[in-house]
């Protein structure tokens, strides 16, 4: 089956790399990584989805994906110094390492780098890793069918309603 833009059930095997050559995912020698989604549903990035769209089980290719399809451009903006007046809990990081910061009122849990430890405070950068980085993709396409209901119930509740039963009128 040919990959469609809604409601492939896709498995691919893949590794990625930056423009620089690092592996950021899968290695070729040590296993190649593995991701299953439904297309449509934004559960991958937009320029991996996009470019596996007319792709059938068995085929294999090389997928580049820019900054802007991917995890966005790197923003200066992002990068903020807190005294530790404000965030005490920055006097117990290590700079040059990632830390998670979870958020109990909306349940968001996102990571940030220490990027300088200061006498008072400390600068983080809170964009995401691969930011501004371009991503080259090398996929083999291990399953494409059509999505079973089970697993659009799962990314589509309302349209089935309660327990996979139609929705009332």
């Amino acid at each position: 089956m040919t990959i469609q833009s809604e409601n492939s059930y896709v498995i691919l095997k893949y590794m990625v790399r930056l423009e620089n050559g690092e592996i950021v995912k899968g290695d070729p020698e040590e296993g190649l990584a593995h991701m299953e989604f439904v297309t449509g549903y934004n559960q991958v990035i937009p320029g991996l989805e996009r470019r596996v769209i007319g792709l059938s089980q068995g085929d294999e290719a090389e997928i580049t994906v820019n900054p802007d399809e991917g995890f966005g451009p790197y923003d200066p903006d992002q990068i903020q110094e807190k005294t530790f007046a404000e965030f005490p809990e920055g006097k117990d990081l290590e700079e040059g390492r990632w830390a998670l910061a979870t958020n109990p009122q909306h349940r968001v849990t996102f990571g940030y780098l220490v990027l300088e430890k200061k006498p008072d405070s400390i600068v983080l950068d809170y964009n995401h890793p691969l930011a501004g980085k371009t991503l080259i993709y090398q996929v083999k396409v291990e399953k494409a069918r059509e999505a079973n209901r089970e697993e659009l119930e799962i990314l589509r509740p309302c349209e089935f309603g309660e327990a996979g039963s139609p929705p009332m009128g």
